[in-house]
């Protein structure tokens, strides 16, 4: 039984077929105005001194035991038609394993759509400032209102299983994760560092995609993740006189060709990633309520799956999983609306041959059938002008007796209103 998740854009029969968007928090922190974790204490052997092999993975531990820091993490996703950039910055108590960080993806007009969509945006759109608060395993997402949304790996399974990855913001290295943190950690050097006069050590190395794959975002990283492959991505490691994290980089230009082959980021021509660290032991932390007086809610309760809204009803993107349809929040229609859902429809076929597609294609044929008949307010906002889509997820069975193959799935067909 193989299964397939599926975004597919659908127009009039005048119209281009498009690819829809596809899509990727209040934690208490240390009290505010003051440094947390500087007296930490400090590794049991001086990082230069273990075995070269072993010397990255030193050097995260004596970053931890700073106590704090201040970070920025980039991707510059490169393109024929502009570069797109994904950018979080902020502060980080390894102490108390809790972090607070800005996120801006910015893609410019012309970027290749079906990648854009890889990243939950779309080119050319103003990009809006995201603010996540992380503490321990749980994740706070700051939305458009002000208001918060708290996302708990305590969550039931049906529903962390629509998280698509934003979980992974609270990371297993540093309090925020997703970044090149989580790469130097598993990362071993194979030659000695270039040492500067001031005592910082330069490390210059490669590792396979299945290990330089956690930096990358949950929507991209899967063709990397089992992939051992003879393409490598180089990483440059910079650590300071103390053996502390300072800079890493990342060139994954050689692995696109494996990612284009899966589907994803196709037309991206260059794809690099750095993770800068500074005030090691001196950052000063948010205050212990980041959003205080602003309404928590949590995420499980507060979303509700797009196959489970009503037609007729508006859902908002708004909620921290980069413009992901496996959950929304069900607004009123008007300007807080991302998509308005007008129809739900089941397949259920048995076809002779490549089922590839099969449920897609159909569940586009009915939803195009709905879209003509559901009263005009539903679907005269749709952006772009004549243009629906589907989501959904369908499966395909056959046996060994004979030639047919069973393809089912569960659709929902809307148009996007912003």
């Amino acid at each position: 039984m193989g299964t397939t998740h599926d975004r597919t854009a659908w127009g009039r029969p005048a119209a281009a077929a498009l690819v829809p968007l596809l899509l990727t928090a209040l934690a208490a922190c240390q009290s505010g105005g003051s440094a947390t974790g500087a007296a930490a204490s400090p590794t049991a052997t001086p990082v230069f001194d273990v075995r070269l092999d072993d010397q990255l993975q030193a050097a995260t531990k004596a970053t931890t035991a700073a106590g704090n820091a201040a970070f920025t993490s980039t991707l510059r996703y490169g393109s024929a038609h502009g570069t797109a950039v994904d950018r979080a910055s902020g502060t980080q108590d390894y102490t108390g394993d809790a972090a607070r960080a800005e996120r801006e993806l910015s893609v410019p007009r012309g970027f290749p759509a079906e990648a854009a969509d890889d990243l939950g945006a779309r080119p050319g759109r103003a990009s809006v400032p995201e603010t996540y608060v992380i503490k321990g395993n749980r994740v706070d997402y700051r939305t458009r209102q002000g208001g918060w949304l708290r996302y708990s790996s305590k969550a039931s399974m049906d529903v962390v299983d629509l998280y698509e990855g934003i979980l992974d913001r609270a990371g297993e290295t540093a309090p925020y994760g997703g970044t090149l943190a989580e790469v130097v950690r598993s990362a071993d050097a194979t030659k000695p560092p270039v040492k500067d006069a001031d005592g910082r050590r330069t490390y210059e190395l490669t590792v396979p995609p299945q290990t330089a794959a956690p930096a990358l975002p949950y929507s991209v990283r899967s063709p990397l993740t089992y992939d051992r492959g003879a393409e490598r991505v180089a990483l440059t490691v910079v650590l300071d006189a103390q053996g502390r994290l300072q800079r890493a980089s990342a060139d994954y230009t050689p692995v696109l060709k494996r990612m284009h082959a899966e589907g994803v980021l196709k037309g991206v021509t260059s794809l690099k990633a750095e993770y800068t660290l500074s005030g090691l032991g001196t950052t000063v932390m948010p205050g212990p309520e980041a959003g205080q007086g602003t309404r928590t809610e949590d995420a499980e309760k507060a979303l509700t799956p797009l196959t489970e809204v009503g037609p007729g009803a508006c859902g908002s993107t708004d909620t921290g999983l980069g413009g992901s349809l496996g959950l929304v929040r069900v607004v009123p229609c008007g300007r807080t609306a991302d998509v308005r859902v007008f129809g739900q429809v089941t397949v259920k076929e048995t076809v002779q041959g490549a089922p590839d597609g099969v449920a897609e294609r159909e569940a586009g044929e009915r939803c195009g059938t709905k879209f003509h008949s559901v009263p005009d307010a539903w679907v005269a906002d749709a952006r772009p002008d004549g243009t629906y889509f589907t989501y959904g997820a369908g499966s395909s069975s056959s046996s060994y007796t004979g030639p047919d193959t069973d393809v089912e799935g569960t659709y929902t067909c809307y148009v996007q209103v912003s």
